[in-house]
């Protein structure tokens, strides 16, 4: 038998879970093609959206299934430059989001493996827009998205939405909004929530208390589980890394295809030498998606602590860098296709906010997260005055051309 010590960190293992736990919703039920490609698509810009967030000895969580749902369904109102952005940054090319989105939630939903809710929403509050018939109809169908009226001068409007995601996420999540959303026209929301059982589970009598290699050096007790023995896990290694799968939910009929678990928690160990750093710094979706690939059933070992992640961010100022800069700028952002008219200024979308939480224990693994989109109105344009009653710059250009034919200073306007 083949002794594996993971000397796992819990940021290592609780992002990469969010990476790769969601398979197909049933072997006997073909995943559309497009429901596979988006989830590809998801787990590129989250592998990104990882190596973005991630910081040298802290933890890291996040679901890219959540932070994408609730982005795509709020792309559903963007157009020309905004919505190219926003699909170039997200990876989804031209994948038609809506209908992708509503076969990936059918294959993840009607589960009897493991427990899995997907939940969207929209608050909008009526005082500041009026959103378009066509907008609402795309997301109710395509994201089963509930659509609510709120007022959101009324502080109330916070605790109406952390109550919807509360409940949505077992009381994992209770307190998404921080603040009431006075400035907010509308909030788009989405929430996962995730419950498995381990296939093998720990034996609690094998837990001991052992230590933990911190990245700087120190050491720290924990509670360390160990696999039961005589058990075959899917594995695989390279000059860097262990990598090894564990399953969720019923082990199926061997004599069956098909049959077996479906959901897996994915661990990714750095070998002696070898950093957590450097190994998130070179993760791609591809790297991925090959080590998912090489790893076939063998026996061994697993000894992994038990562990309790929160993670909280707001996304703005990480996804400008990856790419999505329109949709957050007040003047050029366009989301035409959200309401109707508009004329009080242009939309934009002024946060992101993004939680994840995950327990890991002997018995299994219990995760939620949930993203808040929240849109506000730029101030339309108001009457200026220029008052050139201090030294100023001036330049004469040829439009045609570009040519500046003139440029210079003022400094002493009645000079002679």
């Amino acid at each position: 038998m083949r002794l594996l010590n993971f000397g796992l960190t819990a940021a290592a293992s609780a992002a990469l879970f969010a990476a790769f736990t969601f398979g197909p919703a049933r072997a006997e039920t073909p995943v559309p093609k497009e429901a596979k490609d988006l989830s590809a698509a998801n787990n590129r810009f989250g592998v990104e959206m990882l190596r973005k967030l991630h910081k040298p000895g802290e933890n890291t969580l996040l679901s890219p299934t959540s932070i994408g749902m609730a982005l795509q369904m709020t792309s559903r109102g963007a157009k020309g430059d905004t919505l190219a952005e926003m699909n170039k940054t997200m990876h989804v090319g031209e994948l038609e989001v809506g209908e992708a989105n509503r076969k990936l939630m059918a294959a993840l939903s009607g589960r009897d493996d493991v427990k899995l809710n997907i939940a969207n929403a929209i608050w909008a509050d009526p005082a500041r827009i009026t959103l378009d018939k066509d907008f609402s109809a795309k997301v109710s169908d395509e994201f089963k998205a509930e659509i609510k009226g709120i007022s959101f001068s009324d502080p109330k409007a916070k605790d109406e939405i952390n109550g919807w995601v509360s409940d949505r996420t077992e009381k994992k999540i209770p307190e998404l909004l921080q603040e009431a959303p006075e400035g907010a026209v509308c909030i788009l929301v989405n929430a996962i929530y995730f419950k498995g059982n381990w296939t093998s589970k720990f034996d609690k009598d094998k837990t001991v208390k052992a230590d933990f290699n911190g990245a700087d050096g120190k050491k720290q007790r924990i509670e360390m589980m160990q696999s039961p023995a005589k058990v075959e896990w899917k594995y695989t290694d390279d000059e860097d890394v262990q990598v090894v799968a564990l399953p969720y939910g019923p082990a199926g009929d061997p004599e069956k295809p098909g049959t077996g678990p479906k959901v897996h928690m994915w661990l990714i160990v750095p070998k002696e030498g070898k950093s957590l750093d450097s190994v998130v710094n070179g993760l791609t979706g591809d790297k991925l998606a090959a080590w998912q690939q090489s790893a076939y059933e063998q026996p061994g070992t697993i000894h992994l602590p038990r562990f309790k992640i929160k993670f909280k961010k707001e996304l703005r100022n990480d996804l400008k860098a990856l790419g999505m800069a329109k949709a957050f700028n007040s003047r050029e952002a366009d989301f035409s296709g959200f309401e109707v008219g508009g004329a009080r200024g242009k939309l934009f979308i002024d946060q992101v906010i993004h939680e994840a939480v995950i327990e890991v224990d002997e018995e299994g693994t219990e995760a939620a997260a949930a993203t808040a989109v929240m849109m506000s109105r730029g101030a339309p344009p108001r009457p200026f005055t220029v008052r050139c009653d201090k030294p100023f710059l001036l330049a004469i250009t040829d439009d045609r051309t570009g040519s500046i034919m003139f440029i210079g200073t003022v400094y002493k306007p009645d000079a002679k």
